[in-house]
């Protein structure tokens, strides 16, 4: 499975990113007025053309193509959502730590929390990675935040290649129907 990721500017209007998707989320940022609408698709082929969309009304800021790399099933908490951006290029050595970190460190540090919905993690051709965590409330998120933080490297991890996120945006969840993590590979 694939996924595009349309940043914006501005109110969305009733643009349709997502024709044919096999799933979708517009996410509105909040205290702000930037968002971004992520759609999933079954090939990058298809994920390309749904990145090269950009319809009129909306000031569109920035695109991207992604492969999902895992998706890690919870709730249907979709209220709001944190995107965490990690830029690329990247090393293979350094994606791979943040990769394992996420899978065997991270989501089991937050998966039982109250509120927690899925989580997709993506990954550019450049390494980069960004990670969307649905949930039910802003407090999951921080309980999520303060879970994360308590954790303690594994054996073997190297704190040289995890220097932590670029950015981390939360966001209203608008709209979202978001596909089944068989998808993932």
């Amino acid at each position: 499975m694939h996924a595009a990721i349309h940043q914006f500017r501005s109110p969305l209007g009733a643009h349709d990113l997502g024709a044919g998707a096999l799933g979708a989320a517009t996410l509105a940022q909040l205290a702000g007025q930037a968002g971004a609408v992520v759609t999933f698709w079954s090939d990058a082929a298809a994920a390309e053309v749904a990145a090269a969309r950009r319809p009129a009304g909306t000031t569109w800021l920035d695109t991207g193509v992604y492969r999902v790399a895992e998706v890690q099933p919870a709730s249907a908490a979709a209220a709001y959502a944190q995107i965490t951006w990690f830029d690329g290029p990247r090393g293979a050595d350094q994606s791979a730590a943040e990769l394992r970190a996420g899978r065997e460190r991270i989501w089991p540090a937050v998966r039982d929390l109250d509120g927690i919905g899925s989580s997709y993690v993506l990954v550019a051709a450049d390494r980069s990675l960004v990670v969307i965590g649905f949930t039910a409330s802003v407090g999951t998120i921080e309980a999520a935040q303060a879970a994360i933080m308590s954790t303690e490297l594994l054996p073997g991890e190297d704190p040289a290649l995890l220097p932590g996120p670029d950015r981390v945006d939360l966001h209203r969840v608008l709209h979202a129907a978001l596909p089944a993590p068989a998808g993932a590979r």
